[in-house]
């Protein structure tokens, strides 16, 4: 076969497939023309709530019959679920009571809900119910403490210096009142440093659920940074009047760590360490414990941790 006649067939088979393809796509927008029914479903959102309630329904949704072009269907199905969604607002819309914390509205809102959705006429859309029940909360608020979150590592010698403070260190919390009962603090966002050596200073955001709001958005942070040492003291060890007592060895090594800023101002006076003599006559050693210490510092250890006695006549 010549190229010339293999390329004639080649043309005319592509006109042949751009034909197909035409024609294919005349019968999809003719079948997507048509009218179909169909069932629907929708997440739904409560919203223009009373102003004294709170809905908390998040997994909410309503299902229906519609009546529609296949155009409109088709972009419904396009759609992932949680995009599937209608808002019912709740003003000057009249609902009955049930309980406490239940009530129930006609199907007309939804319908026409539905219908603004998929853009029909609402009597296109048939609900499966004639009456939807759904959940309010009287809305309640507390007072709660703020929590400080942090990840911080810090360099050689470095770390926190007392308590981190936190302004405000409480916050009012709005929500339904079956929530709020269960709150008694929230957390700070996370405060991640690496290698810290100067204080932090920082407007921080809470974590707060969905259903939660807060007077308070944000909240200041500091945290003051200073270099520690490592030092030590001799102190005699306390037999708690026990006149007749004699101990091995008499004195005790306390270890710990102080900012450089207090090292001058630790002395062994600071200190006490005395012998645990609980049953002591039964014992061969005496535990030592610390009972005395500057609360700026951090203990290592108490060295000997236990010592021989000895009651003299």
């Amino acid at each position: 076969m010549r190229a010339s006649d293999e390329n004639t067939s080649l043309g005319r088979f592509g006109g042949l497939m751009i034909f197909i393809g035409i024609a294919a796509l005349l019968w999809l927008v003719i079948k997507l023309s048509d009218d179909y029914a169909e069932s629907v479903r929708f997440k739904v959102r409560f919203t223009d709530t009373p102003a004294n309630l709170i809905t908390t329904d998040k997994d909410y949704s309503v299902e229906a019959t519609v009546t529609a072009q296949g155009f409109k269907l088709l972009n419904y199905h396009l759609r992932s679920f949680r995009l599937r969604e209608i808002t019912v607002s709740l003003k000057d819309m009249k609902y009955k009571i049930l309980s406490d914390n239940r009530y129930s509205i006609g199907s007309t809102a939804m319908k026409e809900a539905i219908a603004d959705v998929l853009e029909i006429n609402a009597g296109n859309v048939e609900p499966t119910q004639t009456d939807y029940v759904f959940t309010m909360y009287r809305l309640a608020s507390k007072r709660v403490k703020v929590n400080i979150m942090t990840d911080l590592s810090f360099r050689s010698q470095y770390n926190i210096y007392g308590e981190p403070t936190v302004t405000p260190d409480s916050i009012t919390i709005y929500g339904a009142f079956n929530i709020l009962k269960d709150y008694e603090h929230v957390n700070t966002q996370t405060i991640t440093r690496k290698n810290v050596t100067d204080d932090i200073e920082e407007s921080v955001g809470l974590q707060l659920d969905a259903d939660i709001n807060a007077d308070i958005k944000k909240v200041d942070v500091v945290i003051d940074v200073e270099k520690f040492t490592e030092s030590e003291v001799t102190i005699p060890i306390n037999t708690l009047g026990i006149s007749n007592m004699v101990i091995f060895p008499p004195q005790a090594k306390v270890k710990y760590i102080v900012s450089l800023d207090d090292y001058s101002n630790i002395s062994p006076v600071s200190f006490n360490i005395e012998v645990d003599t609980t049953n002591f006559i039964t014992k061969e050693f005496l535990p030592t414990r610390l009972v005395v210490y500057p609360n700026n510092t951090s203990i290592i250890g108490i060295y000997p941790d236990k010592v021989e006695y000895l009651i003299t006549q």
